[in-house]
């Protein structure tokens, strides 16, 4: 779009005090068909973990891991506000999921070990660490 190569788990070009500049011509993949986790109807995400208050996207259940929903949170901006991690985290050790987090360029797992050095061979191998 415009010269950008607009993927998930990128900020995007476009996104000015977090509202799309190009709206009404954005592309249909990834941005018409995407739908952010606070979004999703049965989301359990309290009103501050909206993304312009939080700092991230989360990217609900997008895979799984040994039966296990993984969540993947990915920064708008530099990281994620603190609160939304530790409710992120809170929430995968209650609800018996995982997580994947953005803090810059760098990825973190939150899980158990052998969940961590997979993701954190994953990232080092340079592989997509969720669904498409």
């Amino acid at each position: 779009m415009r010269g950008h190569r607009i993927r998930p788990g990128k900020p995007c070009p476009f996104s000015i005090a977090h509202r799309c500049s190009i709206y009404g011509e954005r592309p249909r993949d990834p941005c018409r068909e995407f739908i952010c986790g606070w979004l999703i109807a049965s989301s359990p995400l309290p009103e501050w973990m909206r993304p312009d208050k939080s700092d991230m996207i989360l990217l609900a259940a997008n895979f799984t891991w040994h039966g296990l929903p993984v969540d993947v949170a990915v920064a708008a901006g530099t990281r994620p506000k603190q609160k939304a991690l530790d409710w992120l985290k809170k929430f995968a050790s209650e609800k018996k999921r995982l997580l994947i987090y953005q803090i810059g360029e760098d990825w973190f797992a939150f899980g158990p070990p052998a969940f961590q050095a997979e993701i954190s061979e994953r990232v080092r191998k340079g592989e997509t660490l969720w669904a498409d």
